[in-house]
């Protein structure tokens, strides 16, 4: 059997195509978009021990996104947590008379919109002066 020579340019053609396919290049990496891009730690927290109501205020250039929400009543009495972003409902949290503690993680977030501000009311069986809570999150752009 021969080989012609339009075979072996054939295969010659192949084999130099197979090789650069195969050769590494350098990776080129773009943002997947602006979850974080502050050039900063994004990561912010507030809490303490709360009157009947709190409020945060997000900057007016960045949305915040509240991520983690913790609170307690050292009374071992129900505590109401409620949440309300101008004026509209958007979380509620309660704990009972078995658990004085509440830990809730939101796997998408709170968003407060830049600029806007979110109310936090409590309200305890007997009274807030044993109540202690923790709200956090990160900073995104609007």
């Amino acid at each position: 059997m021969q080989t012609s020579r339009f075979q072996l340019g054939l295969i010659a053609t192949l084999a130099i195509g197979l090789g650069f396919s195969l050769a590494s290049s350098d990776a080129i990496g773009y943002p997947a978009g602006s979850a974080v891009s502050l050039g900063s730690n994004p990561v912010w927290s507030m809490g303490g021990t709360p009157d009947s109501t709190e409020s945060l205020t997000a900057p007016a250039d960045q949305d915040m996104i509240i991520t983690d929400v913790h609170f307690s009543n050292t009374d071992g009495h129900w505590l109401r947590m409620e949440m309300y972003l101008m004026g509209t409902p958007v979380a509620g949290f309660t704990s009972d008379d078995t658990s004085d503690r509440q830990a809730v993680a939101l796997r998408s977030g709170i968003r407060v919109p830049a600029g806007q501000e979110l109310t936090i009311n409590f309200e305890a069986y007997y009274g807030l002066g044993s109540t202690r809570y923790t709200v956090s999150g990160y900073y995104a752009q609007p």
